[in-house]
């Protein structure tokens, strides 16, 4: 199955799933929570994207929440106990959030670390850090002031879109968050990196066949950091309009967003096989959770029974990943029998 197939498929499951809730659960069809979604889910998205690449150079970022919380804690103690400006505190946030993805990748490639097992490390250190550097911690008085920085605070933006006539009226348009903009601009910048630099070839040549990538002369190495750091980037870009949302950050920031986020890239056809996906898939993929986890909300459904059905369609994706890839596998090696027969 091509990706373009694959994306194909899960946009006709993102509608169905919008058609299902939009019927069978109250207030689900509304631009007020179509807004919210937009705006509760595009963090998320940026996340995927970012996760996608080291999965596509067969890795895994199992710290990318925890990176969450870092930027945050960054943004926090700069801004309220530093008082830098708002520019330079969203700049060295994010920079301090692709540091640690690159640190991510370093591990990988100089200590010759399993993937699993470096972010495994790196998220339980990373949390440790945040409370080491918390400023909620250290100046107990701040954890009740927001921070206010026009900087940061402006992030959560919202795009008026104006009203349309419909032959039941007139009809409300959703707002469009600047959150969902940035994600845009994202997905595109990483597609034409991924389908159209040597960048881009190179990561999937990495995550598809590390002998060939060697053979091609490709700086394994470097292909692998870079892609780790931009995990980082995604995260500390995530972060700040997670912050901007809360005016705070707190110690549990991104808690878990690491396991939505793999989620979201395996169910965008990002295979964790390495060597195959697009920036599309993931981006789709997060707003496909965003809609059911929204819609079973909205149907009364209980948290605990949302998240057994996120584990659920995690095992599928996963199952459906290796299905994608054994059949991959046999048509190379149907495919080399008849070249050999030839």
């Amino acid at each position: 199955m091509s990706n373009q197939f694959a994306n194909r498929a899960l946009l006709v499951f993102l509608a169905l799933a919008l058609a299902f809730f939009s019927v069978a659960a109250p207030r689900f069809a509304t631009a007020l929570n179509v807004q919210d979604i937009l705006a509760g889910y595009s963090f998320l998205g940026m996340l995927a994207l970012g996760q996608s690449f080291p999965i596509l150079v067969r890795g895994i970022d199992l710290s990318i929440g925890a990176i969450v919380a870092v930027a945050g804690m960054v943004a926090f103690d700069l801004s309220l106990i530093l008082h830098l400006p708002g520019c330079a505190v969203l700049l060295l946030a994010v920079a301090s959030a692709t540091l640690a993805g690159a640190v991510n990748g370093w591990m990988v490639v100089v200590l010759r670390l399993q993937p699993f097992i470096a972010t495994l490390a790196t998220l339980a250190a990373y949390r440790g850090l945040v409370f080491a550097i918390s400023g909620r911690q250290r100046v107990p008085e701040l954890s009740t002031t927001p921070i206010s920085d026009p900087w940061i605070t402006n992030l959560e933006t919202y795009f008026e879109i104006p009203a349309a006539a419909g032959a039941g009226g007139v009809i409300t348009m959703p707002a469009i968050p600047l959150s969902f903009v940035v994600l845009c601009v994202l997905l595109l910048v990483f597609q034409m990196l991924l389908r159209s630099t040597r960048f881009g070839r190179d990561v999937l040549t990495v995550g598809g066949n590390q002998e060939a990538a060697r053979l091609a002369g490709i700086h394994m190495g470097r292909t692998i950091v870079i892609a780790y750091a931009i995990s980082g980037l995604c995260a500390g870009i995530a972060a700040m309009f997670l912050v901007a949302r809360l005016t705070t950050a707190t110690e549990a920031l991104g808690n878990g967003m690491e396991l939505t986020a793999i989620a979201a890239a395996v169910i965008g056809g990002v295979s964790l096989q390495g060597g195959v996906g697009s920036m599309w898939g993931p981006v789709f993929g997060a707003f496909l959770l965003g809609v059911v986890l929204v819609g079973f909300t909205l149907m009364g459904v209980s948290q605990f029974v949302q998240q057994i059905l996120t584990g659920i369609v995690l095992l599928g994706a996963v199952g459906h990943d290796k299905a994608l890839t054994l059949g991959r596998l046999r048509r190379q090696a149907l495919a080399g029998a008849q070249e050999s027969a030839a």
